[in-house]
């Protein structure tokens, strides 16, 4: 039988369903194509120079002066300051009990802040312990607060060495200071802690003290370097660290 005869005979609704069928095994075809394509022919392969390059480039390094700025300022942070300044006043004493006094005050008032510190790092709630953000300063300021202030009473009440009493009275009064300061201006307390303990070198020790006076500009120019402060800020830490310990001490 003719073809046009035998496709005029068969009933209408098989020819439909049919010519559906056929379409949607096109449409299956298409699709299966479309997801067997390659996605990586869309985008331009690298070149074999390029990705040579990219796996023999150097690491960068950060230039020579900004790592000593970074040891100098990790080297000189306001705790290590703060045992330096204990040391001093502990090898000044002649007392047998100089040394329990100065664990006494390390302890509360160098300790506790650091270990403060410490916990918001592990918390999150900050990114670097040098605490470049100057809000993120006022807790660990009011802590330092607080347990210099409990570790000068501790000490007078007790009769400690006299120096170690003055420099914990000196510490919290510094403290209290950039704090105070610090809600408006992100003063250096690494110039303010380093110049604090230039003024005791010198009192205590005269000419020998003069290396810590040389470090306070140089820790200075370490902190601008790092742009963790301008040099205003550095200044007036090092005047405030000064001031202080030369009306405290003296």
């Amino acid at each position: 039988m003719p073809r046009a005869e035998l496709v005029s005979s068969l009933p209408a609704g098989f020819l439909h369903h049919e010519l559906t069928a056929q379409r949607a095994i096109l449409n299956n075809s298409r699709l299966i194509l479309a997801l067997n394509k390659p996605l990586l022919m869309t985008y331009p392969s690298p070149s074999a120079h390029v990705v040579g390059e990219a796996l023999l480039a150097p690491h960068v390094q950060k230039p020579r002066l900004d790592r000593i700025a970074n040891w100098i300022s990790n080297a000189t942070h306001p705790p290590i300051i703060g045992i330096l300044s204990a040391m001093i006043a502990l090898l000044a004493s002649a007392r047998q009990d100089a040394w329990g006094w100065a664990a006494v005050y390390l302890g509360l008032a160098i300790s506790v802040p650091v270990l403060y510190v410490v916990w918001l790092l592990w918390r999150g709630k900050i990114a670097d312990p040098q605490l470049p953000d100057r809000q993120q300063r006022l807790k660990p300021y009011f802590v330092a607060i607080a347990c210099a202030g409990a570790a000068t009473w501790l000490l007078h009440a007790f009769q400690a060495p006299r120096l170690l009493q003055q420099v914990a009275l000196a510490n919290a009064v510094q403290s209290t200071m950039l704090y105070l300061l610090t809600l408006r201006w992100k003063v250096s307390a690494h110039c303010a802690s380093a110049g604090g303990l230039a003024v005791l070198a010198g009192l205590t020790f005269g000419a020998g003290g003069l290396p810590f006076m040389a470090a306070v500009p140089l820790i200075g120019w370490a902190r601008v370097r790092l742009k963790r402060h301008n040099l205003a800020q550095v200044i007036a830490g090092a005047l405030l660290g000064v001031g202080v310990a030369w009306i405290v001490l003296r």
